[in-house]
Formats: structure tokens, C-alpha cells, sequence
């Protein structure tokens, strides 16, 4: 069984490395190279360095989402304890070669330290749905900047079926827990359960309390500190892109570069952001340099995460339960 797993996953890992190939090789084929790498040469390490302080910026309201979460699922995680999910977190999504994102290490890493499978797995979905909720909120606000920007209608209409086909899928989850199916017979799969189960984690945000209020602010800033860190690096390369026009447009880029389908985000994020980006009249070099510098600005502070994981033991990681 256990040989039979690792035949999977390196199948898999083999899968999107390929993948990530190819649409690396759909990025570049249409962009002068020579001049997207006098861009990324020219790199003032001064906006790169703000660029890493805004990547901080988001570990640490990560690490809040984190511990308010683990709070409305009755546990309790230090401050510190979050930080290093977070930071750690960022190793398994960005840089280690494998099919293991940090969501699935954050799964695995708070079973191994006494949290039950299930309960781990709802705070992952959670979290994540929380994410994509908030995704959706910066989106909805950056569109009316989108109309004036784009210049072809058609477009407009993808950027706004894409809003819109995210903002369904949150509210059909969300009505999932209250949803009787026509076949009562139905009722007794495990996966219907387990949709419920999800819904109603999700329904859970909506109900007020400082720990929800919180866990919002934290899940939605973190998506400004990324257009944050962008805006930086776009600064950096001495790309001519306005601040509003990250913020329109880079934020639904990142929501279709989260299809796990290559490794790390390469290729997808770099297809999405010169499709994007393109719309509003930005080159292809500058959009490709622009995600590079994302993507390698990532890899950095992923490293660090891989370092710190290796050093810190699994006792650095555990939660508790709250007492009584």
C-alpha cells in the first residue's frame, strides 16, 4: 500500500511538472526573453525588500486567521505557534517538489500534534473558503476600476463571469446545510454529510463575534498586501502599472492561478497575469516580469520556511483544546 502511494504521488509530481513545462513554454513563446530579462536584471533591491516586508505583512495576518479560526472551532493556538504554520505553509505551496500544498501540511501537521483528522480537515476548508470569500469581496470592489480599464468588451464579460461564477459557488455551498435532496436515499452518503459539514462551517462565519470579525479582516488584508507586494515589485522593475490597475486585475489572475494543476502556481500565474494585465494595454513582458518577480519573491520566503521547518520539532506545533 505504502509503495502503491508513492507510485501515485510520483506520478502526479511528474504530471504537473510536466505541465508547468508547457505553460511556462505558452508564456515565453509570444515575449522577447532578452527583455523580460533586462527587467527582472534590473531589479532596485530597495522596492524588492518592500515587496518582502508586504509577504511578511501577509504571514502575519495568516498567522491571525490561523489562531481566530482554531478559536471558533474551540481550540487554541499560540501567536508564535500560528506564525510557524504560516511561514512553514508557504514551503509546501511554493517551494517543496511535491503534490503537498500548505493547506494539506497544515492538515497533516495539526493531526500529528493531537488535533482529530476531521476537525483539521474543517479547519483547512474553512479557512480556505473563508479566503475565497474575502478573494471575491476585493474582486467585486476592483471591478468598476476593471470597466475603465479594459479595453475590449468580451473581456469585461470574462472578468465578470469569473466573479460571478465564484460568488455562486460561495453562496451554493453556503446553502448546502439547509438543502434537502429529492432522493431521501442520498441522505445516507458519506460525501452529502460531509458537504453539510463544510456549509455549515462556512454559515459559521456569518454569525457575529469578535473572532469572526477578526478572521474577515485578517483573510481579506491579506489579499491587499499581496496587490501590495505587487505594486512594489511593479516599481522595482520600473514598470509603468498604476496601483489601480493591480487591484482590478491581479486579484482575479491569482484566483485562476490557484487551479492546482502545476507546480508552485508556475505557468498558470504567469498565463493569467499577461491575459489580465494584457486587457488593460500592459505588455506581456511587463506582465510576465512582473509574476516572475512574484513567483521568485515567494520561492525566497518559502526557503525560509523549509529551513524553519527542519529545525523546529513537531512539540513546536501543537494546539490545544480550550479548557472546560
Amino acid at each position: 500500500m505504502h509503495k502503491s502511494l508513492m507510485g501515485r504521488g510520483t506520478v502526479k509530481l511528474a504530471i504537473k511538472g510536466l505541465l508547468t513545462a508547457i505553460l511556462l513554454w505558452l508564456a515565453f513563446r509570444s515575449v522577447d526573453v532578452g527583455a523580460v530579462s533586462k527587467l527582472l536584471r534590473g531589479m532596485d533591491p530597495s522596492w524588492a525588500v518592500a515587496a518582502l516586508c508586504m509577504i511578511g505583512m501577509i504571514i502575519v495576518a495568516d498567522a491571525i486567521l490561523l489562531a481566530g479560526v482554531m478559536r471558533i472551532f474551540e481550540r487554541r493556538v499560540p501567536m508564535r505557534t500560528a506564525l510557524l504554520y504560516s511561514v512553514v505553509g508557504w514551503f509546501f505551496s511554493n517551494v517543496a517538489p511535491s503534490t503537498v500544498g500548505g493547506d494539506i501540511f497544515r492538515g497533516i501537521q495539526l493531526s500529528r500534534v493531537g488535533t482529530p483528522v476531521g476537525a483539521a480537515v474543517r479547519l483547512v476548508l474553512a479557512i480556505r473558503l473563508l479566503s475565497l470569500a474575502t478573494l471575491v469581496i476585493v474582486m467585486f470592489a476592483g471591478f468598476p476600476l476593471a470597466i475603465g480599464l479594459v479595453e475590449e468588451r468580451r473581456d469585461i464579460i470574462f472578468l465578470g463571469a469569473v466573479l460571478v461564477a465564484s460568488a455562486a459557488t460561495l453562496w451554493i455551498i453556503y446553502l448546502l446545510a439547509g438543502f434537502r435532496w429529492s432522493f431521501p436515499a442520498l441522505d445516507r452518503w458519506a460525501i452529502v454529510d460531509k458537504l453539510r459539514t463544510v456549509s455549515r462551517d462556512f454559515q459559521a462565519f456569518l454569525i457575529p463575534s469578535c473572532e469572526v470579525v477578526g478572521a474577515w479582516l485578517s483573510s481579506g488584508s491579506q489579499h491587499v498586501f499581496r496587490v501590495g507586494a505587487l505594486a512594489c515589485l511593479a516599481a522595482g522593475l520600473g514598470l509603468a502599472i498604476p496601483v489601480g490597475t493591480l487591484f482590478a486585475l491581479t486579484p482575479a489572475a491569482l484566483l485562476v492561478a490557484m487551479v492546482p494543476i502545476s507546480l508552485g502556481g508556475w505557468g498558470v500565474r504567469e498565463l493569467t497575469f499577461v491575459y489580465f494585465l494584457g486587457t488593460a494595454g500592459v505588455g506581456a513582458e511587463a506582465a510576465l516580469s512582473l509574476s516572475i518577480a512574484f513567483g521568485l519573491l515567494r520561492i525566497v520566503v518559502g526557503a525560509a520556511g523549509g529551513v524553519t521547518w527542519v529545525l523546529i520539532s513537531d512539540e513546536h506545533f501543537r494546539v490545544d483544546a480550550p479548557p472546560g
